[in-house]
């Protein structure tokens, strides 16, 4: 028997560890090489969470035209509330079989409280991805959020009954229904009236819906249902208050957040943009809002 066996060239070689200084360059280059990739990774993440925030508002402001479709070319309220918070239906509710929603009617008119139908059977849509503020409102925590808001009809666009005279549309189509002192227990209409698509003279100059992330939109909830404009002293507004022991809060850093600095908008035409609010106020102010907030072309 041949004794003289030699081991394969890859064993007959002295192994040599590496030293500790060795291993610790190669944690420094991989500190480094994570330090450099990471910013990246995370603007990559806001990048795609922005471009599916998009895309989710462009699939509302589909489920608005099928609506409109199915119903002579009429838009829903942005809210319809009756029974002191017993009853209620959002611009979403309108919406809800258009874009996805599998919830009965009787959970989205009344559901488990008020209205607040589960998050289970609501369609994710309504959340921006990007958007990861809490709901503040306590007894409706098992909600779904919503980040959206139609654009509000201007001066007078609330109603205190379902035969009010719809105000002259100045700005967006959202009207609100607040028939709780005077109605009682009646049921908010699922066939409300609305603004007829005619009214709207500059569909691809003025928005029908914007990014509205505040703690007390949900879907099915009546306010905010509705934006007021970018600024100013109530949760109707773009930038909203939160309501804090000790005082008012602004949501504002919070929501400035969400896309850097940006918010995405979709025009009465169907097509989205993402903007500065300052691009959309025209020749007014973010607390006097003209351009995009108003149907009146060039202002």
């Amino acid at each position: 028997m041949d004794t003289n066996l030699q081991l394969p060239s890859s064993m007959s070689h002295d192994e040599r560890a590496f030293t500790l200084i060795e291993l610790l360059v190669v944690i420094a280059i991989i500190a480094i090489l994570a330090s450099l990739l990471l910013p990246s990774l995370a603007s990559a993440k806001a990048r795609a969470q922005r471009i599916k925030c998009t895309a989710h508002i462009k699939q509302m402001g589909l489920g608005f035209n099928l609506f409109t479709l199915d119903h002579d070319d009429m838009y829903p309220p942005s809210a319809f509330a009756t029974g002191d918070y017993r009853y209620q239906l959002s611009w979403d509710d309108y919406l809800h079989k258009y874009i996805g929603g599998s919830a009965p009617e009787a959970d989205l008119l009344v559901g488990v409280s008020g209205g607040i139908a589960d998050r289970s059977t609501i369609p994710q849509i309504l959340r921006c991805p990007a958007d990861k503020i809490e709901i503040s409102i306590t007894w409706a925590t098992f909600g779904q959020r919503r980040t959206y808001a139609m654009n509000y009809a201007g001066p007078g666009f609330v109603l205190s009954t379902s035969t009010s005279t719809l105000p002259p549309p100045t700005h967006g189509v959202g009207i609100y229904y607040n028939l709780r002192g005077s109605a009682g227990g009646t049921l908010p209409s699922w066939e409300p009236r609305g603004y007829n698509a005619s009214v709207v003279g500059d569909p691809s100059g003025t928005l029908l819906l914007v990014e509205q992330p505040e703690g007390g939109n949900i879907a099915g909830n009546d306010w905010p249902s509705f934006s007021q404009g970018p600024t100013g002293p109530s949760n109707g507004d773009q930038t909203p208050f939160q309501i804090a022991v000790g005082g008012r809060e602004q949501w504002g850093e919070k929501a400035y957040g969400l896309h850097g600095r940006r918010f995405n908008y979709l025009f009465f035409d169907g097509h989205a943009s993402i903007l500065k609010i300052t691009d959309t106020v025209g020749s007014g102010t973010t607390n006097a809002p003209r351009g995009m907030w108003t149907m009146k072309t060039g202002d």
